[in-house]
């Protein structure tokens, strides 16, 4: 929704996952990848919002859940997705190790806090010990795998 009307972002997408796979959203500037995304997660920032459709998840449309429900069973246990600037999605001045433990606690996650980032790290063929590292110590591309970790 703009001043001047609706604007459609994104027509007419079809997208479809088996158990296990991963999608990688490719194309040009402003062609709808990070709405798309938005749209799944059911963040899309306001004054945007989803017209129609469905948004299928084992068969269930997840449009018609509650809010709570969807946050709390999938918006990022269920169904994720990394956002284009996630390497400035780190606080620089905390270690990624203590940033991945704080998203455990968060989301009520119970056990050897230090056993699942390594768990985690290895998941994405990361070395351990870089949880130990500050964000600007690592690479690029290690602080997206750590994002993704996380």
């Amino acid at each position: 929704y703009t001043k001047r009307g609706i604007v459609k972002a994104v027509d007419d997408v079809n997208l479809y996952l088996d158990k296990g796979e991963i999608i990688g959203l490719a194309g040009e500037s402003g062609s709808g990848k990070s709405t798309i995304g938005y749209a799944i997660m059911r963040l899309v920032p306001f004054p945007g919002k989803i017209e129609g459709g469905e948004i299928l998840f084992k068969g269930e449309n997840i449009l018609k859940l509650d809010e709570e429900t969807f946050r709390k069973n999938y918006r990022w246990k269920k169904i994720a997705m990394v956002f284009q600037g996630s390497m400035s999605g780190f606080t620089p001045v905390f270690k990624i190790r203590d940033q991945i433990i704080e998203v455990l606690r968060i989301h009520g996650w119970t056990g050897d806090y230090d056993k699942r980032v390594e768990e985690l790290f290895k998941m994405v063929n990361m070395d351990p010990q870089l949880a130990e590292k500050y964000p600007h110590e690592l690479s690029g591309g290690q602080k997206q795998r750590a994002f993704i970790a996380m």
